[in-house]
């Protein structure tokens, strides 16, 4: 870097800040700003011919001191800097930009020479002033250029845009706990770093996370009540702009780092509680009542558990204590077709029993009650009629019915003859008459049937009918 064109006094203000090889004590910011030099070299190694200084300067912007580093040695330093935040720099591509940035945030605040130099060394290798790097490196000592070539690897792999994200893969219910994973992860590969963690009143998760060279950290969350459960990650990670000097004709470009910015992720769940199962045989002898038994199983969990079964207008309930393996419990009752059965959660927890969670398997008892047969024989020395219909028989008239339901009723005739009738919904049955010869022993045998829901049929016994 060329030497700054400075006066006698500023020279010698100068040296005083260099042989104190600390942060710079500024003087009153009014003197400062009216009297005294707005920029001046901070630490960091001059040339044998003081032609070329490596290092940070120090510049007066904005009413304070700030560091600044020069990435155009080939001009004059200029007498005075402003900045302005950027995320192109002039001239270069915004990956070379975010690079700059990542180094400068990173490194960019030296507290000695040696990184002062390597930060140096490491902006102008990024820029692209190869021969000035070079050249540098021929009086600066070996140590300055391993750490240059440290940070522009590190540049390299782990410049802006920082992306967190947080992954919960399972939705656990009070008093149980899964394992999340937080990634922090740059264009270029993972970010190390420490992620925040905060959360609802009803998980409890680590405060904090240490994210290693694999941009990756895994951590347990326990769920301790019910609802939803909303956890958020912050990071405070390198920014993608830096803050850039307006050089004037021939004036060489001073940069600065941005302020980290943060970056958050979010995830939440709502845990759905144990499913349960059902069986019920859906025969004639129940007449659309079947018996129904009702099964819930609690996995292991630190807390007390009770499932509320809500059969229709009827509640019923199921506790089970806390315990270190999965138990099952059933539950045995009759249930008419067409009721609703569902069921919900609670877990005591030590702020009480938690808010309901629904348990999946919700179901409508399918097992409509056949429709009765109705069936009349007449007979003769030659031939027999015999008279079927869905309805019923009073003082030898069949009385024909009205399907009520919303499922489809069928008449199904076997033996001597036979067929299948539909009774539509909100229609009436139809009555079907079969002529049989006597004296031949043969038979109808006549059952009722009505469609569930699920598409099958639910019959009647059979009712046989034998022809003299």
């Amino acid at each position: 870097m060329t030497r700054p064109r400075l006066s006698s006094r500023a020279l010698a203000i100068a040296g005083v800040f260099l042989a104190a090889g600390a942060v710079f004590s500024a003087p009153p910011l009014a003197a400062a700003a009216s009297s005294g030099p707005r920029l001046v070299a901070g630490l960091g190694a001059w040339s044998a011919d003081r032609g070329d200084f490596v290092g940070f300067y120090k510049a007066f912007v904005d009413g304070r001191w700030t560091k600044v580093y020069c990435v155009s040695p080939h001009s004059q330093a200029p007498t005075a800097v402003t900045l302005r935040t950027v995320s192109l720099l002039s001239g270069m591509s915004r990956e070379v930009t975010r690079q700059l940035a990542e180094t400068l945030a990173a490194h960019g605040n030296a507290r000695d020479a040696l990184h002062a130099e390597a930060v140096s060394q490491a902006l102008n290798e990024e820029i692209g002033n190869h021969r000035a790097v070079e050249r540098r490196a021929q009086w600066l000592p070996d140590r300055v250029q391993v750490l240059a070539d440290r940070y522009v690897a590190e540049a390299h792999a782990q410049h802006g845009p920082v992306r967190l994200a947080i992954d919960l893969p399972h939705s656990p219910l009070p008093g149980r706990s899964a394992t999340g994973t937080i990634t922090l992860n740059a264009a270029a590969g993972p970010v190390p770093g420490t992620v925040q963690l905060a959360h609802t009143a009803n998980v409890t998760t680590p405060d904090e996370l240490t994210i290693g060279r694999s941009g990756r950290a895994r951590f347990h969350y326990n769920t301790v009540g019910g609802g939803a459960v909303h956890i958020a990650a912050t990071a405070r990670v390198v920014p993608a702009t830096l803050r850039a000097s307006s050089p004037g004709a021939d004036e060489q470009v001073m940069v600065g780092w941005s302020a980290p910015v943060t970056v958050r992720a979010t995830a939440s769940y709502e845990a759905t509680g144990p499913g349960i199962t059902y069986r019920y045989a859906c025969s004639s002898e129940c007449n659309g009542n079947p018996a129904v038994t009702l099964r819930a199983c609690a996995p292991a969990n630190d807390y007390r558990s009770r499932i509320t079964f809500w059969l229709g207008d009827t509640v019923r309930r199921v506790t089970f204590d806390a315990a270190a393996a999965r138990s099952c419990r059933a539950l045995h009752t009759r249930l008419a077709d067409g009721t609703s059965v569902s069921a919900t959660w609670r877990y005591l927890t030590p702020r009480g029993w938690s808010r309901p969670l629904p348990a999946s398997g919700a179901f409508v008892v399918d097992c409509p009650a056949p429709p009765p047969v109705a069936i009349a024989l007449t007979v003769n020395c030659i031939r027999a009629r015999v008279s079927a219909t869905l309805g019923a028989e009073r003082a030898g008239t069949l009385r024909r019915l009205v399907n009520p339901t919303q499922h489809r009723m069928v008449l199904v005739v076997r033996g001597a003859a036979s067929g299948r009738y539909v009774v539509a919904p909100g229609t009436r049955a139809t009555v079907h008459t079969f002529p049989i010869p006597c004296g031949t022993g043969a038979s109808l045998t006549v059952r009722s049937g009505v469609q569930r829901t699920s598409g099958t049929y639910n019959y009647s016994d059979p009712v046989q009918v034998t022809v003299p």
